[in-house]
């Protein structure tokens, strides 16, 4: 295999500093509306839909997040079609929300007349002349004062009682994000954890009042998109599994552009543990909600270390997590034992000629960095006609992701992880 030596070349791989954007404003348009777990930033996926993508028509994210390659495929006078798929329901209602164009002059119409209803609602609950219905969840009070769960109840009935789905798809993206800025959860934490007792004594927060200032900015940067997205390009977001065959047709994508998970959900970047409250809130099924990081990439470990994934860099890699903690060894082949899958689909649906971009993190495991670049190219290269193009080694200011982790498991053993991506650029040829 030749790849293990074509990705070490300087000249296709090295460190480029004009991909960290350190300075820009990365909440443009629709991309502020909600916040989510590593998520791409904007201008990343511009410049790849910019350079990649010049003569592309049909985009895909098969693992979408909060869409923000999608709002950019949006944003694109190319594209006719741009496909996402995710198995998280808060991704797809945030990609879909980010990329449903809805003038602003209706959505200030129905604010108004949604937060009216809801002071009205409060007014008559305090003076003991009505009740609400709460939802009923485990641990609800662990995770919310009284009184935030008495006014989040208030804004989801009322938003349940709008009449234009996409209107109230727009709210409830709006009521997602406030669920976790008024719970008593550590906010800039991508994992449930409850703040301390000090915190908690000054956190009194003003729910309805959060609700508004949150709608407020997403109805102004909805204008924004508004006036800006591109007519002609068709927005499909298949609540499907990209390990499996999907919705989409055999050849028909010419372009990827995804940051793909990093690892297993459990010890990584827990995107069900993310989107448990607001989806708990929203009334999802509760097994379904509390199983997201089971189901996803790496979610059921191997029984054993044999696999037949044709790449070295990986087989070197497990060794050598393996000589220290067998276990944890086989969490990481689960993963990559899934991401296998993936590749075969992503086959199938891009044609002769695609780019497939993938933004990656290279995450530490009882202290062994893992070369996610290099196993993902090798994995494609495998069983595939595939060319390097490049991978460009980019710092990161901005993600939401954790920057201190325990590679090892001893309590107070850290290290610093994920402070860097990769962008692998590859063709199909």
């Amino acid at each position: 295999m030749q790849s293990t030596n074509l990705i070490q070349n300087k000249e296709i791989k090295y460190k480029d500093i004009s991909w960290d954007f350190r300075k820009d404003f990365t909440k443009y348009s629709n991309h502020g509306f909600h916040t989510y777990p590593a998520m791409m930033i904007p201008q990343v996926a511009r410049r790849l839909i910019r350079t990649y993508g010049k003569n592309a028509k049909v985009l895909l994210d098969p693992f979408v997040g909060s869409g923000t390659a999608l709002l950019e495929a949006t944003l694109h006078e190319n594209f006719e079609k741009a496909y996402g798929i995710d198995i998280n329901p808060l991704a797809l209602l945030i990609s879909k929300v980010k990329t449903t164009p809805i003038d602003s002059k209706i959505l200030w119409k129905e604010y108004h007349e949604l937060i009216e209803k809801c002071l009205d609602d409060k007014k008559e609950i305090n003076f003991s002349q009505k009740q609400i219905e709460k939802p009923n969840f485990p641990n609800i009070d662990f995770w919310f004062k009284p009184q935030v769960i008495t006014d989040l109840a208030i804004i989801r009935k009322n938003i349940s009682e709008v009449k234009n789905k996409d209107t109230k798809n727009f709210f409830l993206v709006a009521f997602s994000e406030i669920v976790r800025n008024v719970s008593n959860t550590r906010n800039r934490e991508y994992k449930l954890y409850r703040m301390s007792p000090e915190m908690m004594k000054k956190h009194k927060p003003d729910t309805i009042s959060t609700f508004r200032q949150k709608l407020k900015k997403n109805i102004t940067s909805m204008k924004q998109y508004f006036e800006e997205y591109n007519k002609n390009c068709k927005v499909n977001i298949f609540p499907e599994d990209s390990r499996h065959k999907t919705s989409i047709q055999d050849g028909e994508v010419d372009l990827i552009v995804t940051s793909p998970p990093y690892g297993d959900s459990r010890t990584t970047v827990a995107y069900g543990q993310f989107s448990r409250l607001a989806l708990q809130w929203l009334g999802y099924d509760q097994k379904k909600v509390l199983d997201i990081d089971k189901v996803s990439l790496g979610g059921v470990p191997t029984k054993d270390l044999i696999h037949d994934l044709g790449s070295p860099t990986l087989k070197a890699t497990l060794q050598k997590i393996a000589d220290v903690d067998p276990i944890r060894a086989r969490d990481v082949l689960s993963f990559y034992v899934d991401f296998d899958k993936c590749v075969q689909e992503l086959h199938r649906v891009t044609k002769k000629g695609a780019f497939l971009c993938f933004v990656v993190g290279n995450r530490t495991v009882k202290g062994v960095q893992i070369p996610t670049d290099e196993i993902i190219l090798e994995l494609f290269q495998a069983k595939n006609h595939y060319k390097h193009h490049n991978t460009f080694i980019r710092n990161i200011p901005h993600k939401r992701m954790p920057k201190i982790n325990s590679p090892t498991n001893i309590s107070g053993n850290h290290g610093v992880t994920m402070n860097e991506e990769w962008i692998v650029i590859i063709e199909k040829e």
